[in-house]
C-alpha cells in the first residue's frame, strides 16, 4: 500500500514537473501578445488649475486614459472583482469551479447562458480575440496562464481596468469615467462603478444615453446582487439606485486649441526621446483660463475694426515675465473657421518682426558704449552700396536724438546704429535671444535692423521678456513641468546652469525700457499717467515689409504681452501699422490681465553716472562749446568722444575770410567759434534749402586756396531731354552722375529731389535709375560747395 502509494506520488509530481516544462516550452515559443494591452493612450491637454482644455486620439482613433489602479476609485475595483470574478485573488488565471457551473448552466440551457471567464481570461480575449469555440476557450486559458505567469494580481487588473471597452471607442475606466460623467475614475461613485461595471457586457444595449431605461434595469439587477452578497450594504444601494444616469455625453473640451497643440507636440517630443511608447497621457500646462479667455474675447472685439482695415486674423501671448510661463495664447480668433485659415498658429507663424527689433539693436550700442539715450543720430539718407533707408512716413529729420529715434521708430537713424556697432554683433544677439535667424549676417545686411528676417510672436515675445527681466534671457515654458522649456528657439552660444543668457546689461535693459515707456499709448495718448487704473506698460510697435504684419509688444509689471495682427495668407493689407492695428489690442489684453495702476518695479543699484556734453552734438565740451547739458550714461561703458562741432578759426575782420597758417603773421585777424557739422548734414541741408552756418571761405592770400570754387555738374544735363524706351532693360536705361571738380580726394553726394540717391568719392562710377518726370539734382562735396540743375525725363 505504501509503496503504491509512493509510486502514485512521484507519479503525480512527475506529471506536474512534465506540465510545467511544457507549459514553459509552450511559454517561450508562443509569448503573450501584451502589445494590444499597452496600445498609444489618447493624450487630455489640461490648464494651469486641472480644467481639461483638449483631447489629442492615437492613430487608431480610441480614446483611452490609462491609470495606475491606486487613480481608481476603490469602489468600482470592488464592484468589478465581486461582479465580474470574486476568487480573481485566489485562483491561478482559470477557475476549474466556475468553468464547470458555466458547462453546467449551459447544458440545462441548451445555449451559452454563463460563459465562466476570469478577469485574466477576459483580459486574454481582450489581446488576442478569439472565437467562442472549444479551441478558443482552450487558447484563452493558457494565455490566462501566461498572464498570471508573468504578472502580479494588481497589475493584471490594472490592464483590464485600462483596456475594457465601454462603445464606441472609448477604452478604459479612465476615458469612461471622463466620457459618461465628466469625472476621473477616481472619484466614481457606487451608482456609476455600477452602471460602468455592466456597460462593456453589452455597449449598444446598456447605453445610459440612448437607452436608459434598459441601462438603469441592468444597473439595480447588478447592484441588488452586490446586496445579497453582502458587498455593500442596503442603505448605500438604496442610494445608488436613486442616483441619476447621465443625459449626455461629456462634451470634447476645446480650450485654447492651439496651445493645447503645442503642448502636446512637446510632450510627444520629450517622452518619445526618453523611450519609443507614449506612457503619459494627462499633461498639465501653463495656460490660465481666465487670462486665455480675456485674450479671446479682446481679440473678438477688435475683429471688426482689423477687417476693415483689411486684416483677417490675429494672435496673442501672455508671458509671465518672471517664470516666462504662457499664460494665453490664441492662436487665430476662431480654431474652425477654415475660410480664415483657423486652424493655422499664428502664433508660432515667422513673419518679418519689421521696427520690433530696434529696442535690442539700441540696447546693444548702450553696451557697447557708442550711445546713450540722449546721444545724437542722423535721420538723414544715407546711401550703404546702394541700400538707402526711409522713414515709414518718408519724411527725414536731421539730428535727432537715440531717444527720439526710438520713440518714433525712425528707421534711418536704425541703420546708421547698426552700421556702427556691427552687423555680427547684432546677428548673434538676436540668435541668443532665440530668435531663428537661418543664416550668417551677410545674408541678411543692414535691413536687418528694421526686421529683414523672420520671427513668430511667441519669439519675440520671449525676447521682449529678456527686456523686461534686466536682460535676461530663458525659454518660454507651456508645460507645467518647470524642467521642460519650449523647445521653439535656437541659441547660439550655451546657456547657464539655469537656463538663461544674459542678452544685455541690466542698465541697458533699464534704459532701453525707460525709452519705451515714452511711445504714445494707443488706450490713453496722453494723458495715461493721470489714470489711475492703468498700468504702467513698456511696449513697441512693428510693421513688416510690404506691409503684411502689424506687431504690437509690451509689458507691465508682471506680463509681457505680444500681438500680431495680418493674413495668414500672406495678403498685404496697405496703410497698416502696428500703431494703429495691433496696439489697442495689446491694451486691451494688458489691462484685462494686469492689476490696476501697476507701476513698472524700479531696478536698484544701477551702474550709472551723470556727465556734462555739449548741449548739440551730446559728445564731451571742448574750450570752444558754448551751451552744456548733462545726461546719463552707463558707468564704465561709455564712451564719449571730444566734441568737434564747435572750433576756433581766425577770420579777417574787413574780408570775413578764414586766416590759417603763415597767413596769420601778415593778415589781421581776430579769433571767433564757428559750428563744423559733418559733412553730409551739410549736404542733406543744402539739399532741402535749409540753411546752414559753416565756416568762411579760406583767404586767396594764404597759400592753401583751393583752386575752384566747388563741383559743377556734367551730367545729367539740363537742355537735353532723357527719353525712356519701352524695348530696353532699365538697367540699360541709367543716367551718369558726373561732376567735374578741383581734383581733390573730396566725397560727392547726389541728391534727387531731395532724396540721396548717390554718394562716393570723385573718380567713382556713379549712375542714377531714370523716372519719368523733372527732376532736381543737386551734388554737394565734403567743403560744403554745391552745384544744382533740374533735367527731363520723357
Amino acid at each position: 500500500m505504501r509503496n503504491t502509494f509512493r509510486v502514485f506520488a512521484y507519479c503525480a509530481i512527475a506529471l506536474c514537473l512534465a506540465g510545467y516544462v511544457a507549459f514553459l516550452a509552450l511559454d517561450a515559443s508562443f509569448p503573450f501578445p501584451d502589445r494590444a494591452l499597452r496600445a498609444d493612450p489618447a493624450v487630455m491637454v489640461r490648464a494651469r488649475d486641472g480644467t481639461p482644455m483638449r483631447i489629442f486620439l492615437p492613430e487608431d482613433g480610441r480614446r483611452r486614459f490609462p491609470l495606475a489602479l491606486q487613480d481608481v476609485s476603490p469602489v468600482f475595483q470592488k464592484v468589478i472583482i465581486a461582479s465580474e470574478d470574486r476568487y480573481f485573488r485566489y485562483h491561478p488565471g482559470v477557475n476549474p469551479f466556475s468553468i464547470l457551473r458555466a458547462a453546467l448552466q449551459n447544458l440545462q440551457a441548451d445555449g451559452v447562458v454563463s460563459g465562466g471567464s476570469t478577469i485574466t481570461m477576459q483580459l486574454a480575449r481582450l489581446a488576442e480575440p478569439k472565437s467562442r469555440s472549444i479551441k478558443g476557450k482552450i487558447v484563452e486559458a493558457f494565455r490566462a496562464l501566461q498572464l498570471e505567469y508573468g504578472l502580479s494580481k494588481d497589475e493584471i487588473l490594472k490592464l483590464y481596468l485600462n483596456n475594457t471597452p465601454y462603445g464606441g471607442n472609448v477604452v478604459g475606466v479612465g476615458a469612461a469615467a471622463y466620457t459618461y460623467f465628466g469625472k476621473s475614475a477616481g472619484a466614481l461613485s457606487l451608482g456609476e462603478a455600477a452602471l460602468l461595471a455592466v456597460l462593456p457586457r453589452s455597449p449598444q444595449a446598456y447605453d445610459p444615453i440612448a437607452h436608459p431605461k434598459a441601462a438603469q434595469a441592468a444597473r439595480d439587477r447588478l447592484l441588488d446582487t452586490l446586496e445579497e452578497r453582502g458587498v455593500f450594504p442596503p442603505d448605500r444601494v438604496a442610494l445608488a439606485k436613486v442616483q441619476p444616469l447621465p443625459t449626455r455625453l461629456t462634451p470634447p473640451p476645446m480650450i485654447a486649441p492651439h496651445a493645447s497643440r503645442m503642448a502636446y507636440e512637446q510632450l510627444k517630443r520629450s517622452a518619445l526621446a526618453r523611450s519609443p511608447k507614449l506612457s503619459v497621457w494627462d499633461v498639465t500646462t501653463t495656460i490660465d483660463p481666465a487670462f486665455q479667455n480675456q485674450a479671446l474675447t479682446a481679440m473678438r472685439r477688435r475683429l471688426t475694426s482689423l477687417r476693415l482695415a483689411g486684416l483677417e486674423n490675429a494672435a496673442v501671448v501672455v508671458l509671465d515675465r518672471k517664470t516666462r510661463e504662457i499664460r494665453a495664447l490664441v492662436g487665430t480668433h476662431d480654431f474652425f473657421d477654415t475660410a480664415r485659415h483657423g486652424p493655422i498658429n499664428a502664433a508660432l507663424a515667422m513673419r518679418s518682426p519689421g521696427s520690433t527689433l530696434k529696442p535690442f539693436l539700441y540696447g546693444l550700442a548702450f553696451d557697447e558704449g557708442i550711445a546713450v539715450p540722449e546721444s545724437m543720430v542722423l535721420d538723414i539718407p544715407t546711401d550703404y552700396s546702394g541700400y538707402v533707408a526711409t522713414n515709414y512716413d518718408d519724411r527725414y529729420r536731421g539730428p535727432v536724438t537715440v531717444r527720439q529715434a526710438l520713440v518714433h521708430s525712425l528707421n534711418a537713424p536704425a541703420v546708421r546704429m547698426l552700421a556702427k556697432a556691427g552687423l555680427p554683433r547684432f546677428h548673434r544677439l538676436l540668435r541668443q535671444g532665440g530668435l531663428e535667424l537661418r543664416y550668417g549676417p551677410g545674408h541678411y545686411g543692414l535691413p536687418l535692423a528694421l526686421g529683414a528676417c523672420e520671427s513668430s510672436l511667441v519669439q519675440l515675445t520671449t525676447l521682449y521678456a529678456a527686456l523686461a527681466d534686466e536682460g535676461v534671457w530663458q525659454s518660454a515654458r507651456l508645460l507645467a513641468d518647470q524642467s521642460e522649456p519650449l523647445e521653439i528657439n535656437r541659441k547660439e552660444t550655451s546657456i547657464q546652469n539655469d537656463g538663461s543668457v544674459r542678452l544685455l546689461s541690466r542698465e541697458s535693459a533699464y534704459l532701453v525700457r525707460s525709452i519705451l515707456e515714452e511711445v504714445p499709448r494707443r488706450d490713453l495718448p496722453t494723458a495715461w499717467a493721470m489714470t489711475l487704473d492703468a498700468p504702467e506698460v513698456a511696449w513697441k510697435t512693428g510693421t513688416s515689409f510690404g506691409h503684411r504684419d502689424a506687431w504690437a509688444i509690451g509689458f507691465s509689471a508682471h506680463y509681457v504681452v505680444g500681438v500680431w495682427t495680418g493674413n495668414l495668407d500672406g495678403r498685404a493689407a496697405k496703410g497698416i501699422s502696428g500703431a494703429r492695428h495691433a496696439g489697442p489690442l495689446l491694451f486691451d489684453v494688458l489691462r484685462a490681465v494686469e492689476e490696476p495702476g501697476a507701476p513698472l518695479p524700479m531696478p536698484d543699484n544701477l551702474a550709472l553716472d551723470t556727465v556734462e556734453v555739449c548741449t548739440e552734438d551730446r559728445e564731451l565740451p571742448n574750450p570752444f562749446t558754448p551751451r552744456t547739458m548733462a545726461i546719463t550714461v552707463i558707468a564704465g561703458r561709455t564712451k564719449l568722444k571730444r566734441s568737434t562741432l564747435h572750433q576756433r578759426i581766425f577770420v579777417n575782420p574787413d574780408t570775413e575770410l578764414r586766416v590759417e597758417g603763415r597767413c596769420l603773421a601778415t593778415i589781421k585777424a581776430e579769433p571767433r567759434v564757428v559750428r563744423t557739422p559733418p559733412e553730409e548734414l551739410i549736404a542733406w541741408e543744402l539739399s532741402r534749402g535749409i540753411p546752414v552756418q559753416t565756416a568762411p571761405p579760406l583767404s586767396p592770400e594764404c597759400s592753401a586756396v583751393p583752386a575752384t570754387g566747388g563741383p559743377a555738374i556734367v551730367s545729367p544735363s539740363a537742355t537735353t531731354p532723357y527719353v525712356l524706351r519701352s524695348d530696353a532693360p532699365d538697367e540699360f536705361q541709367r543716367i551718369p552722375l558726373v561732376a567735374r571738380t578741383d581734383g581733390g580726394d573730396s566725397n560727392l553726394y547726389w541728391f534727387q529731389d531731395g532724396a540721396l540717391v548717390a554718394q562716393g568719392g570723385v573718380a567713382e562710377n556713379l549712375f542714377l535709375a531714370a523716372r519719368k518726370g523733372e527732376h532736381r539734382i543737386v551734388v554737394q562735396d565734403s567743403q560744403g560747395r554745391s552745384d544744382s540743375l533740374t533735367f527731363t525725363v520723357e
